[in-house]
Formats: structure tokens, sequence, C-alpha cells
């Protein structure tokens, strides 16, 4: 009798491990059905807004990369509320948000913030064929607070350029005037400058109202990521406070303590090491 009953509970335990691994093996599949149509959706907007910029017609590299910012600053509003968090699990619903408020189909602008912002101008500007990272920087005086933007390798010079589609700006050498790369130049702020659509100066705001000049408080501290080559580190400047201790999502420590995947490859000094590449010297 006890033999029956371990048998019947060793067919009891094997039925239902088969069953759950019908479940989770179905549910894999549903979600990997899920995110290829996301894709997909994502892949046809942005096409759209390429052919609605007609970018193709735009052969200058600065003005090419300006009108995809410019769209997206102006068919897009900051607002981290109800909207962005449900758009936010299907990232293609912000490029749709963009097309219809740019054609009158919808009366108001895409819900969004600075990371979804610079993820969507990623997107188009590798559609187009350009190289890209996406750029973190920290508030390290306070809590890290922080803001993202995009930079974008200029194909003629072989240099990174960043265009930050959240304050709707570039930035330039102030001697050269050339575009630059604020990862790059974080070091020496004061030979840099932001440039708008119009002028160029540390005393810009944005169309929301936003300072360019707070910008100074968050670039001690810089992450960058290239997730299509499965980069991500962080350099330092002379500024940064290294031996600052964070309260940061449950966690207590220094910055690459509480931001453990931002130094994933490394925490580098920006006095010696580029920001092409991990460790890489200047």
């Amino acid at each position: 009798m006890a033999g029956i009953q371990t048998r019947t509970l060793r067919r009891l335990v094997a039925g239902s491990i088969l069953v759950a691994a019908v479940f989770a093996f179905a549910w894999f599949a549903v979600d990997a059905i899920r995110e290829a149509r996301e894709v997909k959706r994502a892949n046809t907007y942005v096409q759209e807004i390429i052919s609605r910029l007609d970018l193709a017609a735009v052969p200058d590299f600065h003005r090419r990369v300006d009108k995809v910012r410019a769209f997206i600053n102006d068919n897009s509003i900051f607002s981290v509320d109800e909207s962005f968090w449900k758009n936010k699990e299907y990232p293609s619903s912000f490029a749709a948000g963009l097309l219809a408020y740019s054609k009158g189909t919808a009366s108001e602008p895409a819900h969004m913030e600075c990371s979804t912002r610079t993820n969507l101008m990623s997107e188009i500007l590798q559609k187009l064929g350009y190289d890209t990272r996406v750029v973190a920087v920290f508030d390290t005086d306070e809590t890290l607070t922080s803001h993202s933007f995009l930079e974008v390798m200029d194909p003629g010079t072989g240099r990174w350029e960043t265009q930050d589609p959240q304050l709707d700006i570039f930035w330039r050498n102030k001697v050269s005037g050339e575009r630059v790369s604020l990862a790059d130049a974080a070091e020496g702020l004061d030979s840099v400058e932001p440039c708008g659509r119009i002028r160029c100066g540390w005393d810009l705001e944005n169309r929301e109202g936003s300072k360019v000049a707070r910008m100074r408080r968050f670039l001690d501290i810089i992450s960058l990521t290239r997730k299509e080559r499965g980069l991500r580190y962080a350099l330092y400047t002379s500024r940064a406070d290294l031996n600052r201790i964070y309260v940061k999502d449950g966690r207590r420590g220094t910055f690459c303590e509480v931001q453990a995947k931002r130094c994933r490859q490394g925490f580098y000094d920006i006095r010696k090491f580029s920001s092409y590449a991990p460790g890489l010297p200047r």
C-alpha cells in the first residue's frame, strides 16, 4: 500500500513539474512574441518619423541631427504621470504619440522625460546609420538625481558630440565653435557652452523653463552606456567627492556601491582616461 502511495505521489509531483514547465515555456513564448511585435512597431514608427522629417533630403550631419532633436522636443512634454507610465512598458507608444501630435491627430504632445526622449532619438539616429551612446549625469551634492542625454559620433570627424533632446541643446567649444562631447569636456566646463536653436550661453532655458546652468551640478560623475556593444562604465572629474556616502534605492555607500551597474566596466579619472572606451588613456 505504501509503495502504491509513493508511486502515486511521484506521478503527481512529476505531473506538476511538467505542467509548470509547459506554462513557463508558454509564458516565455508569449513574451518573446510580444517583444518582437513591440520592436516591429517601434521600427515602423521610427521609419515614419525619418520619412516625415524628410531626412534623406538633409545631407548636412549637424542639420540632420538637430532636426531630429527639435522634432522630439517640439512634439513631447516633460510629464511623468499616468500616461507616461502606461506607455513606458511599450516604448513604441512614445514615437506614436509624437507622430500623432505632429499630424494634429492628438490634442496634446507625448508625455516623456529625459531618458525616453534620449532613447527615442538614439533609435532614430541608429536607424540612420549613426553610432550613439547614452550619457547619464548625477547631482552628487544631493541624492544622485540624474539626467540623461545622447551623444552621436560625427562620421566626418570620428568624434562624439552631445545632443540633449530634453533641454533642446548641443554643446560647443567657446573658442573654436566646434561641437563637443560634454562627457569629454566635463573637466573644463568654462571652455564650453550650450547652444539652443537661436543662440548659445549658460543662461539658456528650454521652453519648459528648465535652466541649463543647473547642469553644472550634474557633471562631476558621468556614466556612459553603449548597450548594443555591451559597454557601461563611468568617469569622474576632479570636483567629485569619491568618499561621499549616498543612500539610494535601499543601498548605502559610495557612488559605485549604490550605482554598481554604472561602474560595471570601471570608474575612471576623466583627466587620465578617454570617454571612448573603458580605461583607454587620453
